[in-house]
């Protein structure tokens, strides 16, 4: 008989523009083969119900340590954690990128995400790059694209004299 899964965590989620959306969900943590943890959390929201009205419904999506805030007193220790497992070779990097459909942007996956649809395309690292340099264009934080990617294509930014210097 296989065990219940422990009830979720209230958690704070924090928004890009400051705001904070009290008493999320946390579910679980999954260690990325890159050593970045990433956390299922559930968001409460409302949705249109059949035949009109309206019904609680749940957002359900993986952020970063830094989207979260802990809440004083909730013990964090029960979640279920899913560290990576070490391989000994080196891991090689290959991309996909899944154009734009249905009004989503186009998204960097790392190959074999889950998330990536069969109309994603392989790319080199530098093809990666270029993609996401591009308006519109995401890295997916379900894979390791959204750990890997941004930060080299940030590195040396903070270096780059402006105009008037």
């Amino acid at each position: 008989m296989t065990e219940p899964a422990p009830p979720p965590a209230p958690i704070t989620l924090l928004l890009p523009d400051g705001q904070e959306i009290g008493r999320v969900l946390l579910y679980e943590r999954q260690q990325l083969d890159s050593g970045l943890w990433m956390y299922r959390i559930g968001v409460p929201l409302w949705q249109t119900a059949a035949g009109g009205g309206v019904e609680p419904a749940e957002y359900s999506t993986w952020v970063t340590s830094e989207q979260l805030r802990p809440l004083p007193g909730v013990d964090l220790g029960r979640i279920p954690a899913h560290p990576r497992t070490r391989t000994s070779t080196p891991t090689r990097w290959a991309w996909l990128l899944d154009g734009r459909a249905h009004g989503r942007p186009a998204t960097v996956h790392a190959e074999g995400c889950r998330n990536a649809t069969d109309r994603a395309h392989p790319l080199g690292t530098m093809q990666a790059l270029d993609a996401l340099a591009r308006p519109g264009t995401t890295a997916c934080t379900v894979c390791d694209a959204a750990e890997v990617l941004p930060p080299i294509l940030a590195h040396g930014q903070d270096d780059v004299p402006s105009s008037g210097d």
